[in-house]
């Protein structure tokens, strides 16, 4: 991973626990301009010490090291799985797939509107295995809500973050974050491409006719973050896990 790519990992971890909405509050908050942070993220310019230091200190738990040679992991806290996997889980599973859990970050279907909670993280940082159906997973958030059958309300999503959105695969399932919601919705192109379109696939309709849960189109411009949805994990009677890919 390069010193690049490092630092949008940061980034993205930083907005993930709402320590910032977007790049833009957070380069305000580290006194850079939208642009000058854009261009850092890009590469167009050389990396600072003084910036590694600057968002480092938005969270205590950053481990400076990591940003700056890669080495150890990114979050310094010793109580995270990652940095303990044979307490964890015993030897033989120590290269395990973990990715990082995000306990109180939900995504909805709809059910309600297109509201999910998307206020402060409050529940610790921690890192789960998922199984090895998911090995591409970079993250599992939580779903609430019925407006995508697939997905049972309350689920883990193992979710898989989209670098380049030119690889959006029409008619496949995402999450989508934006700066006033967070859904999870089944994808097709916008009327053009400034947006895209987010489908329900729970067909339910008002006595009227009209579907409960409409389609409607989300400007690309909007985005924060997307992430293809690769499956889910859920809890069955008698404790038993149960991994499911969509159909």
């Amino acid at each position: 991973m390069s010193d690049i790519e490092r630092i949008i990992s940061v980034v993205d971890w930083l907005i993930y626990k709402k320590k910032v909405r977007s790049r833009r509050e957070l380069a305000e908050k580290m006194g850079y301009t939208e642009s000058s942070m854009s261009q850092i993220l890009n590469g167009k310019v050389s990396l600072s010490e003084k910036f590694i230091k600057k968002l480092s200190i938005m969270d205590l738990d950053i481990n400076v090291e990591w940003i700056r040679t890669g080495e150890g992991e990114m979050i310094k806290s010793k109580n995270h799985i990652i940095n303990e996997p044979s307490v964890q889980y015993g030897e033989q599973n120590k290269n395990k797939k973990l990715i990082p859990f995000y306990d109180d970050v939900t995504t909805m279907g709809g059910n309600n509107g297109m509201s999910a909670d998307i206020s402060s993280v409050k529940q610790s940082y921690e890192y789960i295995d998922t199984g090895d159906w998911f090995r591409d997973a970079t993250a599992a958030i939580r779903h609430y809500g019925e407006s995508m059958t697939e997905y049972p309300s309350g689920c883990i999503l193992a979710i898989k973050r989209v670098d380049d959105r030119r690889l959006i695969i029409p008619g496949r399932d995402y999450v989508i974050e934006t700066s006033e919601y967070r859904v999870t919705k089944r994808i097709q192109h916008g009327h053009d491409e400034t947006c895209i379109t987010a489908y329900s696939t729970n067909q339910e309709t008002y006595k009227d006719g009209r579907l409960i849960h409409e389609p409607f189109e989300i400007p690309w411009n909007a985005v924060l973050c997307i992430s293809l949805v690769l499956g889910y994990v859920v809890k069955k009677n008698g404790g038993s896990i149960v991994y499911r890919k969509p159909e």
